[in-house]
C-alpha cells in the first residue's frame, strides 16, 4: 500500500470511496485484511 497525502478535494474524495471498499470488505477477504 502506497499512503499519500490528501491535497485537493478530488484526492479527498478519492480516499473516501477507498476507505468505503475496505469498511464494506467481507472478514478474512483481501480488502478485509
Amino acid at each position: 500500500m502506497e499512503a499519500k497525502l490528501i491535497k485537493t478535494e478530488e484526492d479527498y474524495a478519492q480516499a473516501l470511496d477507498r476507505l468505503e471498499v475496505i469498511f464494506d470488505a467481507k472478514i478474512g477477504s483481501k480488502e478485509g485484511d
